[in-house]
């Protein structure tokens, strides 16, 4: 059968992919900023991030290039004015200003500070320069911190007085060097105008302070040396009602004075830079806490209020580009920006939700395969966005034993083959991926046509897969839960249905959907079963087992049931089935074994010889374990090991024969028998008869049952008694209903014989009861 053949019968309809979410929600998102908010507002509040702010200034203000007013000329002294030995330099300083004077310029600040020096002459003459000024000659006054840390002023000696009198200007810097603002006073020297001010042309600053944009060119400031200015290489018209600014040319050697674009500059620039922003009214500014507030708003804003994911990725995109736009954009319009803050805020957001998107991708992404995982389709349907079709479930049979063999490389190749033959129908199917586990949205709303699709998905999978060099057989089958009817457990109810799915007998299973008071009454199994052995609910009856040419009671089944107060009689098939998940089986077979020994001693005791029989699951026959329970429920009980019977039931769980038969020959080591139940069905076969020391044969009730009304069933049951009367194993039939099987099983030699014909599952007491009035009716006394 080929591909589009067996698929013909009900071609998957398109899966839409669910569309599970990649984040947390709205709420997580929002947690996510206020812990960045919190991050932000706590460093703004201890000015953590100031160096970085100043960063972005210095960014801001090399990208103004702002053309300066060129009202303010500076020239530098190349060499030491200040010092008192320096006559020669102070001749040189006090002709320089002659040449200014003669140039007309409109005022001088002469930024020195000036003591009386070792040559009276040389004094004397910068003295007279200075005088011949007028007015229009300023000297400059300098604050400085001081070594307590407070302010102190130094002046020039009076001696140099001019007619212009004195400005001050600070000499402060942060610690890398940069002054960003100026004071419009000085604490100790509010009498003196501020420099800068005069600069720009201003008795004081019209506001407290003046915030220094360094957005101008410093190349395009002018700016001469002294050596020039007295060599005439400097035309009068550079300096004709100009403001001129005399000063070092650099700053001292140790002085840590920084502008953005300039290296060592002169200690002038920063009073000058001040003159230019007031006089460009450049002086904006915008913090950092109305910024953050701002950016915090605009994320809440975004995660709020977009319903679709791009939207609110395009949101992230734009508040993101207005970072550096209001960087940029403060730097064209003049006003300074702390934006650190909001930068630190939006980083510790974009963090946390790279985080989470990697937590979820994770949690929901195989890495081998690069499929979602299956609990991505589980959330998509507990949040409705799949409300109709199936669930399927396919279970990869022995995948571990491929997967434990082929290589690395070769595993996920493996898994990605099996998916394309998955999608021959669809090959837009989303599936997902947990383990043995391949699972995908069926549209198809009607159960029956959907197992026909299944049924041509299994004839694909019946041929072998390349993989490399080698062919992998493939083994595959499906669990199916109803969307509508299973709802938010379809993807659990679909594994749990694909879980017991086997290849030879139920290679598709259609979920049984129980329910919610039946799970949470399953869930809670184990604490349920202890509780009910204790108090009594689970207990044994015994069913006889009768000899049928003595007409004698020769032996009793125990047999356990659970009546729960609550819930009435539950099927022994579902509770030792549950029983066995909650790996509570040894306990109930301990709690069954002593129950039934007690009452098999009872009725040595009441002189009747029976033997007891006592069901153990194969599953118990992995472990040494069993053979230390029976051997302390023997001591404990007293109860002769001769009597007692472990029926062995289903044999198809035995794992490892030769392991067993270990385990059983340890268990006959302490007298016991040991009987196979259920003979000729499913793995209770010829081969586990050779291969186990069973001392007794039941015949399943399938044969026993059917042996009034088919020739084919009673030849069965007549070839197992003659099998068992050749091997010297005595052969049990269970399961008659009536006196015609009775007959039947008496013709074909059956000598030993259980049912309802007989008698049904009786208590110790009616047991006791019974095989006195039995035993009465056959002798007919």
């Amino acid at each position: 059968m080929d591909e589009k053949t067996a698929l013909a019968p009900a071609p998957e309809p398109r899966d839409r992919k669910p569309s599970g979410k990649r984040s947390e929600g709205k709420l997580k998102r929002l947690q996510h900023l206020l812990w960045s908010g919190a991050v932000a507002f706590v460093m703004l509040a201890t000015m953590m991030l100031g160096p970085l702010d100043q960063f972005l200034w210095m960014i801001q203000s090399r990208a103004a290039n702002q053309q300066p007013s060129g009202d303010i000329v500076f020239v530098g002294s190349a060499v030491d004015v200040e010092g008192p030995s320096r006559a020669a330099e102070r001749r040189q300083l006090a002709e320089g200003l002659d040449r200014l004077r003669e140039a007309g310029a409109s005022k001088v600040y002469l930024d020195f500070i000036l003591h009386k020096g070792d040559d009276s002459l040389a004094d004397a003459r910068l003295a007279e320069a200075i005088k011949a000024y007028g007015s229009d000659l300023i000297l400059v006054d300098q604050v400085k911190p001081s070594l307590g840390g407070d302010e102190e002023v130094l002046r020039s000696d009076a001696l140099f007085d001019s007619g212009g009198g004195r400005v001050s200007t600070d000499r402060w810097t942060n610690w890398l060097g940069y002054t960003w603002k100026m004071d419009a006073t000085h604490e100790i020297y509010e009498e003196t105008p501020l420099f800068a001010a005069s600069l720009a042309g201003q008795e004081k600053f019209s506001r407290d302070e003046v915030l220094i944009d360094y957005g101008f060119d410093p190349d395009l400031i002018p700016a001469f040396r002294l050596a020039q200015l007295i060599g005439d290489d400097i035309a009068s018209s550079s300096l004709e009602g100009k403001a001129i600014v005399v000063g070092p040319a650099s700053s001292a050697s140790g002085t840590d004075l920084s502008i953005p674009g300039k290296y060592n500059p002169p200690p002038s620039y920063p009073a000058i830079y001040a003159a230019e922003t007031f006089k460009s009214g450049r002086d904006g500014f915008v913090g950092a806490f109305p910024l953050t507030l701002a950016f915090a708003a605009a994320l809440a804003a975004a995660i709020l209020l977009p319903r679709r994911k791009k939207v609110r990725r395009f949101a992230y995109a734009a508040i993101a580009l207005a970072l550096p736009g209001a960087l940029f954009g403060g730097a064209y319009l003049g006003f300074r920006t702390e934006l650190a803050y909001a930068g630190i805020l939006l980083f510790v957001y974009a963090v946390q939700r790279s985080r989470a998107r990697w937590r979820l991708r994770v949690a929901n992404i195989d890495n081998d395969t690069g499929l979602e995982k299956l609990r991505v389709i589980e959330r998509a349907v507990s949040q409705n966005f799949l409300r109709s079709g199936h669930i399927v479930v396919a279970r990869l049979q022995g995948l571990e034993q491929v997967l434990k063999t082929l290589g690395s490389a070769e595993r996920s190749s493996y898994i990605l083959r099996l998916v394309d033959r998955l999608r021959a129908a669809d090959q837009e199917l989303a599936v997902y991926i947990d383990g043995h586990f391949l699972a995908w949205h069926s549209t198809e709303r009607d159960t029956s046509r959907l197992i026909e699709h299944l049924e041509g998905l299994r004839a694909i999978f019946a041929a072998p897969i390349k993989v490399g060099s080698e062919s992998v057989d493939v083994g595959i089958t499906f669990g199916v839960a109803s969307i509508g009817e299973a709802g938010r457990n379809s993807v659990a109810a679909a594994a749990a249905a694909a879980e017991e799915t086997s290849e030879a007998h139920e290679p598709i299973k259609i979920a049984q959907i129980a329910s919610h008071h039946d799970e949470l009454w399953d869930i809670s199994l184990r604490a349920r079963i202890d509780a009910a052995m204790e108090a009594g609910e689970i207990y044994c009856v015994y069913q006889p087992k009768i000899d049928m040419i003595s007409g004698s009671l020769t032996g009793v089944e125990a047999l356990v049931r659970w009546h729960d107060p609550e819930r009435g009689f539950i099927s022994p098939i579902k509770f030792i089935a549950q029983c066995e998940k909650a790996g509570r089986m040894e306990h109930l077979t301990r709690y069954v074994l002593q129950t039934a020994c007690n009452a098999g001693r009872l009725m040595h005791f009441r002189g009747s010889g029976v033997s007891m029989s006592v069901n153990i699951s194969a599953t118990l026959l992995n472990d040494m374990r069993i053979v230390g329970i029976v051997r302390n429920t023997l001591q404990a009980t007293g109860f002769d090991p001769r009597s007692l019977i472990l029926e062995i039931t289903e044999t198809a769980r035995i794992g490892d024969l030769a392991k067993a038969a270990t385990i059983l020959d340890e268990l006959k080591s302490l007298g016991l028998k040991v009987s196979m139940d259920d003979f000729g069905v499913g793995a209770a076969n010829f081969e586990t008869f050779y291969g186990l020391p069973f001392d007794e044969l039941k015949i399943d009730r399938l044969f026993v049952d059917s042996i009034s009304r088919s020739e084919k069933a009673k030849a069965i049951a007549s070839s197992i008694i003659e099998m068992g009367r050749a091997a010297r194993i005595t052969v049990v039939a269970e399961g008659a209903e009536d006196d015609k099987t009775l007959q039947i099983l008496n013709e074909i030699g059956c000598r030993y014989v259980q049912g309802y014909a007989l008698a049904r599952p009786l208590s110790l007491t009616n047991l006791l009861e019974f095989k006195d009035s039995y035993e009465r009716s056959q002798t007919g006394t």
